[in-house]
């Protein structure tokens, strides 16, 4: 018998225990033990399998959570005590905890997105889908690369240059913020407006030309009214009032200012009392009158139409673009699932088909949180509920529309109640229930009755209109406020909660009022008096009974600031993200170092982080204030000053480092890093994080992202998404959103703020007017949209402060916050209903309590570890355990080239060593050569060096020969000077942007010299390589020195070839002749 039945569960009422027994009653009736729908029907069970039982949760924990709930339940009744309603023997449930532990996969509890997902997936072909594609949530991710291409394409298509030169003109002439970050002011502006490209809802606007022919029509119709009214009143002579010339004559000039004569009733009102007002002038006045409201009305939604249309375009153009391309796209935006499912489910056969594809028959739904199922969700799934009540199923939903949070993603928290006024449904089951779990289950007595007295009054149509009146500023229409408070009302309906027999009596509750001038100083009041009621609870409790709940993550980091500083233990959610950790900071900022070591500010990270500063070996620093140091003059990237300055330091522990940069991949990196400065023993406290990023490095490599430059553009992306599993019995106060909290509880739980205001989405809305059809912010100038938007805020205010409110199970405590004239918040409702319900603000007692332990911002050495007690080889290189042919640069290049053994020197021949690698070679010698002024020994001691660390086998008649042009190279007077104070690897950027880098940039006494190294012939190439450097340089110059000149090295002729702007000097054997006059001084 299909049937239907809406279970209203209310904050600790029990609703998973209840979700779990009915989908626990469905399993039992179950007498096939597969798990997946039999071939034929007519077999025993009727056809129903355990596997066609879906339960839809709002979550992945919470589908983790019934998953193990329904195993207890089932453990239990094997052990003969089966939870209440549950008829299952002890021998059956053995039988049923057998037969489903043993399949777990096959279990159908996932969330709603992971079932249409799946449902997608099964039809992908179908719908031009690559098979293997991954639903991305934020759409930004799949657009953002579109932009980045439609940028370079600007470069030589002038109408995608016209498109962008719009969108930022537009921003120019709007955004008055301060800096130059233009690139990420376009995506704030685009980021709203994604979605509603990708749904097509953007489309069909009026053009820009038609909306601003309104506009010019608004505002000449005003200008003739204005002038109009002024010679009617001097042809009847009347006198004006002085405020009210100056308004209409503004009008008459064009000059669009709001004022309130343009409201007055009658005309008599602008004149003095003795005037005579003839018909004339109030037909003139009344057209003035209604010509003016046009404009207040329609030319501020003109106005920010044609403002964002530029941007509307560009998001039209990723979407269109996107959508050109979505076979082959691997991520797919989440928001486009529902409709791609309901497309496929609501084609012919197409439910029966997802169906088999799926290998289910899915006769029995049960979902919970369904207030917060968003109305695409809810129509992408109904086709399913619809065929299996068709077939005898059934359909539990399970809810609280006053705990309806999350509207801001779509959830629809009118879609609880209209099931039942839905007559395809009610045709196949047409007696539906209604059931209410009456108890509280999780708070004491005095909690319990508290939010009784303060919530179940809502359920008073006028209370609930009082209360949403104190919170919406100015004038709202009545008749959206009254259907708005008969919701509210009808939400609240069965607040009130009875308790159990077993309830414990006493509980803690108080409310406190906190007001404040400023909002600065209500925010300092508040963590003063949450400090102190800290101290004063910590005696009775463990920190980690605390749970602190906030609206926004900005609330809960300042508070988490202010504990850490206060030396109270805090965790939140941004607490545990990977990026935020300081050793992870640093070790980030290593990898920048090494794949860019010109980056000063990760450079100063590195050696100012604890890592490095506080080992042993870098003792040297630790009178240096390594800021101040960096911020002084000097010359040439910082790394460079610091091996010049601490030397030992720099070859003890960076040189290693820096010299294989590019040889080994991010995860090795790291791995050897983290060896050479003993950061396991010394930060065993951080060890969860550590182990963590070293799983996000490996994960990044078996994706493909094995270079530093591709890990760190996957880390810039992606890190904020990287978390840290909860740690145990971690005895510190949490800090959560409410958002989050949504279905927790704690023993003790602390609301520190309540002044949460009703704020219209930044999405835009689509309106039509005078039948134009135009997208615009949601402002009051919209009307309708806009005030039922705030009202809906406003109702989800108060849902937030009863969802916060009925998460403490032993204490509760509410600071009623804030400032004077601030009103129209959810503190102006929670006083009304206070004083309503006869609760009086409770005085502040004074604090004590113990002194909170010490917990420092950042991770200290432990004292056991002691890396200078080793004994360390100054020999060292990381990865030296490996086989040198482990590290190379571009193993593939080798098997392009077709290598064999041969070529790697077997059979008693040499190695093949190509010019590439001969020129890499001798890069790798010259940055270890020490120039001691013997320019033969100088030159053997860094080929040898060379030859034993070298990644690739170096035959002996290149290194021979790679000796002879070192030794050349170094005996030249001015090398010496050129190695110490030149910049190897400098980096420039050509005109298109591009990285290029030169072998060597030396500032000499007349200018900068560029050196570059060549092997073989001399070519032109190579003139116009190094004639592009100088380009280059000189572009990016911001003084008036004179320009660059380039320096060819030849090695193998021993040549040298002076190459400027306009001139290139014969090959000289040795450098003094072609370089200028007061060098070779």
């Amino acid at each position: 018998m299909s049937s239907l039945l809406q279970v209203k569960a209310s904050a600790g009422s029990g609703k998973t225990f209840e979700l779990t027994r009915r989908f626990l009653q469905h399993i039992v009736r179950c007498e096939e033990r597969s798990p997946r729908s039999p071939v034929c029907l007519s077999s025993s069970g009727g056809g129903q399998a355990w596997g066609d039982i879906l339960a839809i949760t709002f979550t992945n924990a919470a589908a983790t959570e019934m998953r193990d709930r329904v195993v207890g339940q089932l453990k239990r009744a094997a052990l003969g005590s089966p939870a209440p309603g549950l008829d299952l023997s002890p021998e059956h449930g053995r039988l049923w905890t057998d037969t489903i532990v043993r399949d777990m996969s096959a279990l159908n509890i996932r969330t709603i997105d992971s079932l249409l997902h799946l449902v997608a997936r099964t039809a992908a072909l179908d719908l031009d889908l690559p098979p293997d594609f991954q639903p991305v949530f934020a759409t930004e991710e799949a657009l953002t690369p579109y932009l980045d291409l439609l940028f370079e394409r600007s470069r030589h298509d002038e109408s995608m240059r016209t498109v962008l030169r719009s969108a930022f003109t537009a921003l120019a002439h709007r955004d008055t913020d301060t800096g130059f970050l233009a690139g990420e002011k376009l995506l704030d502006q685009l980021r709203p407006l994604f979605d509603a490209a990708l749904r097509e809802e953007l489309d069909d606007l009026s053009s820009p030309e038609k909306l601003r022919q309104r506009q010019e029509a608004l505002c000449r119709q005003a200008m003739h009214d204005a002038n109009h009214l002024l010679r009617i009143a001097e042809k009847h002579d009347l006198p004006w009032q002085k405020k009210a010339l100056a308004a209409v004559t503004a009008a008459a000039k064009g000059e669009h200012k709001n004022s309130a004569y343009f409201s007055k009733e009658a005309a008599e009102q602008l004149f003095l009392k003795r005037a005579s007002i003839q018909d004339d002038v109030q037909e003139a006045f009344q057209a003035l009158a209604a010509s003016q409201r046009d404009m207040q009305n329609e030319v501020p939604l003109l106005k920010n139409a044609l403002w964002l249309h530029p941007c509307i375009q560009l998001a039209r153009l990723l979407a269109e673009a996107f959508k050109a391309n979505r076979q082959q796209e691997s991520g797919i935006p989440g928001m486009l699932v529902p409709r791609l499912v309901r497309q496929i489910l609501e084609s012919e056969h197409g439910v029966p088909t997802a169906l088999c594809r799926m290998g289910v028959r899915l006769t029995h739904f049960l979902v919970d949180e369904f207030q917060d199922t968003s109305r695409e969700h809810w129509t992408a799934l109904r086709p399913l509920v619809e065929e299996a009540l068709a077939h005898g199923g059934s359909l539990t939903w399970v809810g609280d529309v006053k705990q309806s949070i999350y509207s801001w993603r779509g959830g629809d928290a009118e879609l609880f109640d209209s099931v039942f006024d839905d007559a395809r449904l009610t045709a196949l089951a047409p007696r539906p229930q209604r059931h209410v779990l009456p108890s509280n289950w999780r708070s004491r007595r005095e909690i319990v009755e508290y939010n009784n007295r303060l919530f179940g009054q809502l359920d008073q149509k006028d209370t609930a209109l009082a209360a949403l009146t104190a919170m919406l500023p100015g004038q709202f229409p009545q008749d959206l406020l009254l259907q708005a408070a008969k919701s509210l009302a009808h939400a609240f309906s069965e607040a009130r909660q009875g308790c159990p027999d077993t309830t414990p009596d006493g509980g803690t509750v108080r409310t406190e009022q906190i007001r404040a001038e400023k909002s600065t100083d209500l925010g300092e009041a508040v963590l003063e008096r949450l400090c102190a009621l800290l101290r004063d609870i910590a005696p009775e409790r463990p920190w980690a009974d605390v749970l602190i709940l906030v609206r926004s993550n900005a609330k809960a980091s300042l508070i988490a600031s202010r504990l850490a500083a206060e030396r109270i233990p805090v965790v939140t959610e941004n607490s545990l993200r990977l990026a935020e950790h300081p050793l992870v900071v640093q070790t980030v900022a290593l990898l920048s170092f090494l794949d860019n070591p010109g980056d000063d500010i990760a450079f100063l990270a590195v050696i100012a982080g604890s890592i490095f500063r506080q080992h042993p070996e870098a003792q040297e620093l630790a009178d240096t204030n390594l800021e101040d140091w960096a911020a002084s003059p000097g010359t040439g990237p910082l790394f460079r000053r610091f091996c010049q300055r601490w030397p030992a330091v720099w070859q003890s522990l960076l040189a290693p480092f820096h010299s294989h940069a590019g040889l080994m991949t991010p995860y090795d990196m790291v791995l050897e890093w983290f060896s050479r400065l003993d950061v396991e023993a010394r930060f065993p406290e951080a060890d969860t994080f550590l182990r963590r990023f070293m799983e996000v490095l490996y994960s990044a490599e078996e994706k493909g992202q094995g270079t530093l430059a591709t890990f760190l553009d996957h880390w810039h992306s992606k890190s904020n998404e990287e978390k840290v599993p909860m740690p145990d019995h971690m005895d510190a106060v949490r800090v959560m959103t409410i958002h989050k909290a949504k279905g927790l509880e704690a023993p003790v739980v602390i609301v520190p703020w309540t002044d949460f205001r009703a704020q219209p989405s930044s999405s835009p809305v689509v309106l039509e007017r005078e039948g134009l059809r135009m997208a615009v912010h949601n402002r009051k100038e919209t009307g309708t949209a806009y005030f039922a938007e705030m009202i809906r805020q406003a109702k989800e205010c108060i849902h937030l402060l009863y969802v916060a409110c009925t998460r403490a199970r032993e204490a509760l405590y509410v600071f009623c916050t804030a400032t004077d004239g601030n009103n129209a918040t959810a503190s102006q409702a929670l006083e009304l209903l206070l004083e309503n319900a006869e609760l009086p603000f409770d005085p502040m007692p004074p604090s004590g309590g113990r002194e909170a332990p010490d917990a420092p911002d950042e991770p200290k050495p432990h004292p056991k570890a002691n890396p200078a007690a080793r004994p360390f080889d100054a020999s060292w290189r990381p990865m030296d355990w490996l086989p040198r042919l482990k590290i190379f640069r571009s193993p593939l290049r080798a098997l392009a080239r077709g290598r064999t053994p041969h070529a790697y020197g077997a059979q008693g021949q040499e190695p093949f060593f190509s010019p590439e690698e001969r020129g890499l070679f001798f890069h790798f010698c010259l940055e270890h050569v020490h120039c001691t002024g013997d320019a033969c020994a100088d030159a053997h001691a860094a080929v040898i060096f060379g030859v034993r660390h070298f990644p690739l086998p170096v035959p002996a008649s290149a290194a021979e020969r790679l000796t002879r042009s070192l030794e050349w190279f170094l005996a030249q007077p001015q090398t010496a000077l050129w190695l110490e104070n030149g910049w190897p690897e400098h980096p420039l950027l050509d005109a298109a942007g591009n990285l290029l880098r030169v072998d060597m940039l030396v500032p000499e006494p007349w200018g900068p010299l560029i050196l570059e190294y060549k092997s073989g012939q001399p070519d032109p190439a190579h003139i116009a390589q190094i004639r592009n450097y100088l380009l280059c340089h000189d572009a990016a110059k911001k003084t008036l020195s004179p320009p660059a000149k380039g320096l060819l090295v030849y090695l193998d002729l021993q040549k040298f070839q002076m190459v400027d702007a306009e001139s290139v000097s014969a090959l000289c054997d040795h450098c003094s002749v072609p370089l200028p006059r007061e060098v070779r001084q």
